[in-house]
């Protein structure tokens, strides 16, 4: 199937319904259910996509897909009974605390006191159970290397965001000479360049289920902000992961058009908004 033009390719965050943005969980609505206690199934409804039900019930989109060996385009009938991925719990052991535990599954401390429907300062005691992400599995006990940080250019004073990988900035948001329109930025480079986080933050997808931008990888920050990284070869991180600013992320590859291009993007909340000022990128 070829793969449609930069320009024509469909909103990312948007999937066929509730934005993916969605995902910056926000304490008083972002988890209706009870995390312990999700249904075991779910009913696919009329125009629902699988983005709106990973949005519902809040688990990685990967997780679902993976319960029920779902295929692409993953389109799915009104109708049709989805598994939903079991909840994984932690207890807490003696002299342990929250941000102990994680740390132990490498996810951001925020995101799991959100998930389980905690407020600071997050105090837990000993034989308590702590939910878990679908996807969260505990660091191995043996001491791991330091996790790679690409060489790329510091923040421009009081830039929001690190500029994601070293080159020439080759298209700009806005309207596109022959039509369309680029909700992003794009960065020249060549294929096997280190793409890093803009910023601290939660990986919540990392996969190539849209197959118009290659290697998607999307990282959600404080704030309600959501940075995506397209056009990749290759994902270094995966779901759930917690990444530090300008830690190896993704290896560039080429679009569909063989160009080696980063497509950069920025959402807050549910707006687009243009990457350059965040970057402190001038006109």
């Amino acid at each position: 199937m070829r793969a449609p033009a930069a320009q024509e390719a469909p909103d990312i965050f948007e999937g066929e319904g509730t934005p993916l943005s969605t995902y910056a969980l926000q304490p008083d609505e972002a988890q209706p259910f009870d995390p312990a206690r999700l249904p075991r199934t779910h009913r696919v409804g009329p125009d629902e996509s699988l983005y709106d039900i990973a949005t519902r019930y809040q688990v990685p989109l990967r997780a679902l897909i993976d319960q029920n060996e779902l295929e692409p385009p993953y389109a799915l009938a009104p109708g049709r009974e989805l598994q939903l991925p079991p909840p994984r719990f932690h207890t807490v052991a003696r002299g342990e605390s929250f941000a102990d535990v994680a740390q132990r599954y490498n996810v951001d401390t925020r995101s799991l006191a959100l998930l389980n429907r905690m407020q600071a300062p997050y105090r837990v005691s000993t034989g308590d159970r702590i939910v878990l992400p679908a996807m969260a599995r505990a660091a191995p006990p043996a001491a791991t290397a330091p996790a790679a940080v690409a060489e790329v250019p510091r923040r421009a004073g009081n830039a929001r965001f690190a500029i994601p990988m070293r080159g020439p900035v080759v298209g700009r948001f806005g309207p596109m000479q022959g039509g369309g329109r680029l909700e992003g930025i794009e960065i020249g480079g060549r294929e096997g360049d280190a793409v890093a986080a803009a910023a601290d933050g939660e990986v919540f997808y990392a996969g190539d289920d849209l197959p118009a931008y290659g290697t998607l990888v999307l990282i959600r920050h404080a704030d309600n902000y959501v940075t995506a990284y397209g056009f990749n070869r290759r994902a270094l991180v995966q779901e759930g992961q917690s990444v530090r600013a300008g830690q190896h992320i993704a290896e560039l590859g080429p679009r569909a058009d063989g160009r080696a291009r980063l497509l950069f993007q920025v959402r807050l909340s549910n707006a687009v908004v243009d990457p350059a000022p965040l970057l402190g990128i001038g006109d």
